[in-house]
């Protein structure tokens, strides 16, 4: 310090240090002497600006702020008050910096918190949610003055609470399920969920370093909910004509819900397919393709990407969807078929990466007989595709498709694909990614979380498939050979016994045989026009929950020998078992074996003009309010107005 400075020329040069460092955002003081001090504080407090960091961070505390982050889960907000600060850090004056964060806030919390909900809700919150949802829209029924008034109740309503209306031509369709608490409860577990994951991605908690393919909530959530399923299957029972009963759950453990059965099925099916390629001297090739810099949230260091659009997982699926359904047709058109296999799985951020297992070869439309490499020109059309967007960032050409020639002298083809299917169903396989990394078990609490929980919490959370047949004959047909009897073979033509041998299986004595059901049918890529057996549907209408609908169900097969004859297959019909008592009460999973299969079973049209308005859960005293609120209204039952449809913003004016 320079002894010949005065007091007053210290306080002069120290302010306009103060203002010089505040309106950088980075603020230090040095402490000089005692005087110096006292008189810099004198000073501070008569009206010297404070540091802008610190300005930013007491309005974090503000009430203003305060009511903005309110309806954000605890869990994000320390990150996303860490975001707003890098956002507001240039501003010094508050009428700018406070608008920036109250709008980046407010952004945020309208793309990932959905309007009208609390994120911070457990499962039962969400049963009590839905049902207070049902009960309004059957209350604003009753001042429903015409039939675009009805529907326009029901979106405003739904667009409230962040999800979709139900949309179908009938007015007491999309009626019966606005005013039932289980189409709510569906809803809303699925737009909560959806939207609490993807702000999870968005912040940075989704990766390798932290939380891979999936968040602790998201898994924990998925836990609970399979053990409500796996409750609700063992206390269900179900009879069939024959008065045999099971419960739900012995009967899941016949089926491809089974994972080891689905995991052994899947196998079957891709060495079919490598038996059909190697009888024919098909060449395989197994390809990875993966999403541009644009999907990918994180790194594997944990830093934010920059590049990333804030696209969800499902948005990156339908990504991958459309670019590979643009290159098979571009495949088509020159003549080279594909058939073999593809598998989703999620990369350490969430975002989808598909494997496939492929097999090359030409069909009648093919044209350029001179090509001796037929591999090689769907290699560079599969580039071209995989290209085509963001097609100039770094590393587009190396990371975006990855094509390996599958070599026979060196072991299967099903072998490269083998460990996916084994490790996105039950774990047998390790997790690793791309770089070589390791995805093990951690432990949340005392729960265990492994990787293929993960895996299948991604899967369902955002409802991708993770596996699909591409080419050959459709499985359903295989399954459905598979009921009928073996007495119905024997005037049956020889195709239609060679295919119905090949789907048979004997414990210990015959395996099933993909391959040979496939030469039964005409091969590995032939058409579904040209297949030599289809389904045998029948189409009816049942009465389900919602009313009346029409169902369309296989019973059989037709074979291309035989037209017009149907060999038909054994279904049972299951009904539930009433226990009777005051037991615990599920609800059974909307599948064929519902409610649907009572023979002579009639419920009443859901609508105004049918019945009141009422919700399963509402008090007696409610309903009676309900009823005599629109009987006091439109009169009788039969003197009410129908419903029909309008637009969402007709709500404003009717406010």
């Amino acid at each position: 310090m320079n002894p010949n400075l005065s007091p007053h020329s210290l306080i002069k040069i120290n302010a306009i240090n103060v203002s010089t460092a505040a309106a950088d955002g980075n603020f230090q003081c040095e402490k000089t002497s005692p005087i110096d001090l006292q008189l810099f504080n004198k000073m501070f407090s008569k009206g010297t600006t404070m540091s802008a960091r610190r300005r930013h961070e007491l309005f974090f505390e503000t009430p203003k702020f305060t009511k903005e982050i309110a309806r954000i889960p605890y869990k994000w907000r320390k990150r996303l008050m860490d975001r707003a600060f890098q956002k507001m850090a240039w501003s010094y004056w508050h009428r700018i910096y406070e608008s920036i964060a109250i709008d980046f806030v407010r952004d945020f919390a309208k793309q990932y918190v959905p309007a009208g909900i609390d994120m911070s809700q457990d499962d039962n919150d969400i049963i009590q949610t839905a049902k207070k949802a049902a009960r309004t829209v059957s209350e604003g029924l009753c001042a429903a003055r015409s039939d675009q008034h009805v529907l326009l109740i029901v979106r405003a309503i739904c667009h409230e609470y962040g999800i979709a209306a139900p949309e179908f031509e009938k007015l007491s369709d999309v009626v019966a399920r606005a005013i039932d608490h289980r189409w709510w409860r569906r809803q809303l577990r699925k737009s909560i969920g959806r939207a609490f994951e993807a702000g999870n991605i968005r912040l940075g908690y989704v990766h390798y370093r932290g939380e891979p393919y999936a968040s602790n909530e998201a898994v924990l959530s998925r836990l609970s909910q399979n053990r409500r399923n796996a409750l609700a299957m063992e206390t269900t029972l179900l009879q069939n004509e024959h008065g045999e009963q099971f419960s739900i759950a012995e009967l899941a453990e016949k089926t491809t819900a089974n994972k080891s059965i689905r995991r052994g099925e899947l196998m079957l099916r891709i060495n079919g397919f490598e038996a059909i390629a190697k009888e024919n001297g098909d060449h395989g090739i197994f390809v990875t393709w993966t999403c541009p810099s644009r999907f990918h949230a994180t790194h594997y260091n944990g830093q934010p990407n920059s590049n990333y659009s804030n696209a969800t997982p499902r948005e990156a699926n339908a990504y991958l969807c459309k670019v590979t359904s643009l290159c098979r047709s571009a495949l088509a058109r020159l003549g080279i078929g594909l058939y073999g296999f593809r598998i989703a799985e999620p990369h350490h951020d969430s975002c989808p990466h598909w494997h496939l297992l492929l097999f090359v070869r030409p069909t009648d439309k093919f044209k350029k007989h001179h090509l001796q490499d037929l591999v090689s020109r769907a290699i560079r059309i599969m580039k071209r595709y995989a290209w085509r967007s963001d097609r100039g960032e770094a590393g587009a050409f190396k990371h975006r498709l990855d094509v390996k020639r599958i070599d026979w002298s060196k072991g299967s083809a099903a072998g490269y694909i083998a460990k996916y299917v084994a490790k996105n169903i039950d774990g047998v396989e390790q997790h690793k990614t791309r770089e070589g990394y390791t995805v093990a078990a951690d432990l949340n609490g005392d729960v265990e979380l492994t990787p293929s929980m993960r895996v299948e919490t991604w899967a369902a959370r955002w409802g991708i498939r993770q596996f699909q047949q591409w080419g050959g004959a459709p499985v359903t047909v295989w399954r459905e050979l598979r009921r009928i009897k073996q007495d119905m073979m024997n005037e049956a033509p020889e195709p239609m016994r060679r295919a119905w041998d090949a789907v048979q299986k004997i414990e210990g004595i015959k395996r099933a045989d993909w391959a040979e059901y496939l030469r039964a049918q005409g091969g590995a890529i032939v058409p579904r026009k040209k297949l030599v057996i289809t389904l045998a549907k029948d189409e009816k209408t049942v009465i389900g929950r919602y009313g009346e609908t029409i169902k369309v169900t296989p019973y059989g097969v037709h074979c291309a020998a035989l037209i017009g004859v149907v060999f038909k297959s054994v279904r049972h019909t299951w009904t539930p078992v009433n226990h009777g008592g005051d037991g615990a009460v599920f609800d059974l999973p909307r599948t064929r074996v519902n409610n649907c299969t009572h023979p002579n079973s009639a419920l009443p049209e859901i609508g105004l003009n049918s019945s009141p308005f009422t919700v399963p859960d509402q008090s007696q005293v409610q309903q009676n309010t309900t009823n005599n609120a629109m009987n006091s209204r439109y009169g009788p039952q039969s003197k009410r107005p129908p419903c029909l449809v309008t637009s969402k913003s007709e709500r404003a004016i009717l406010r």
